[in-house]
């Protein structure tokens, strides 16, 4: 299968690679990472000097999954796409990747012998370079999910965890025959760290609206997972750090959560799978 081609931000024109470099023809050239990712994000399309998830929240989160404690949750989005895929390669892009555990498990548990192409992206460039450093053949882009660097009807499976999206990229970007995979925080996601945290729980909303409310899309089929998980007292500091909690919890929860042995907590996910209406 030939490799999908990254669009240039600047003009979007065919980027090619030149020596080091990703070029295209009126020759805005973008360099190639020592790591092999790319950053297509221009400096005017940034809202920060470095957008995205930091690097020690990408730290700590590529330390948590890399514990298997949301193994469930890749094994069950594995399965999903593989089913779609048993005789055909696909075109596979994972939108907010971070730093690529979902990917990584993804390529692994496909057959060697079709010729997948995995493209991942995320905004935050801590996380693409943890990413790149899983040594997988996955092409990686330092990239914004509202200007995605691709060209239409490029991609069998889109598919984006915790991670906003835009519905018109992601309409876009899907081949009519393709499916577009939206993982959320189910109601009970993390009870168990939140109720250190707060007195009124306010359940998620995840991540789904803009493509429930697009027209275009028709959502076929909504899989929960709900389990219990206990995290060791060595992995609470990264838990925490890895999701936005570490940033509103005082001191004297953060204290007390840290201190516990083990903390035990629901992990609640809803994935909801959409293909594109079929204009008759």
């Amino acid at each position: 299968m030939n490799d999908i081609h990254f669009k240039c931000p600047s003009c979007n024109l065919n980027l090619v690679i030149d020596s080091h470099s990703y070029i295209c023809t009126n020759k805005h050239t973008y360099d190639i990472s020592k790591h092999g990712y790319v950053n297509l994000v221009l400096v005017n399309q940034k809202n920060s000097v470095n957008p995205g998830d930091n690097a020690q929240m990408m730290q700590s989160r590529n330390a948590f999954l890399n514990k298997g404690y949301y193994k469930t949750l890749a094994q069950k989005l594995s399965d999903i796409i593989n089913l779609s895929s048993q005789t055909n390669p696909q075109k596979i892009l994972d939108i907010g990747c971070g730093e690529g555990y979902y990917l990584h498990a993804l390529a692994h548990s496909f057959d060697k012998t079709l010729e997948h192409l995995f493209y991942g992206i995320d905004i935050s460039k801590s996380a693409i370079q943890l990413a790149a450093k899983r040594k997988i053949d996955i092409k990686l882009a330092v990239a914004n999910a509202y200007n995605l660097p691709f060209f239409d009807t490029t991609f069998d499976t889109i598919f984006s965890i915790f991670s906003p999206v835009s519905s018109t990229e992601v309409l876009r970007l899907l081949s009519d025959s393709g499916k577009i995979i939206i993982v959320g925080p189910g109601e009970e996601h993390l009870s168990g760290l939140t109720k250190y945290i707060y007195t009124d729980v306010v359940p998620h909303s995840g991540n789904y609206h803009a493509l429930d409310a697009n027209k275009e899309l028709i959502l076929q089929e909504v899989i929960e997972i709900k389990k219990n998980i206990l995290i060791q007292q060595e992995d609470i500091l990264d838990f925490l750090r890895m999701t936005p909690y570490y940033w509103q919890v005082n001191q004297e929860s953060k204290e007390k959560i840290l201190e516990l042995q083990q903390l035990e907590t629901i992990i609640h996910f809803y994935i909801k799978i959409y293909t594109k209406k079929q204009n008759v």
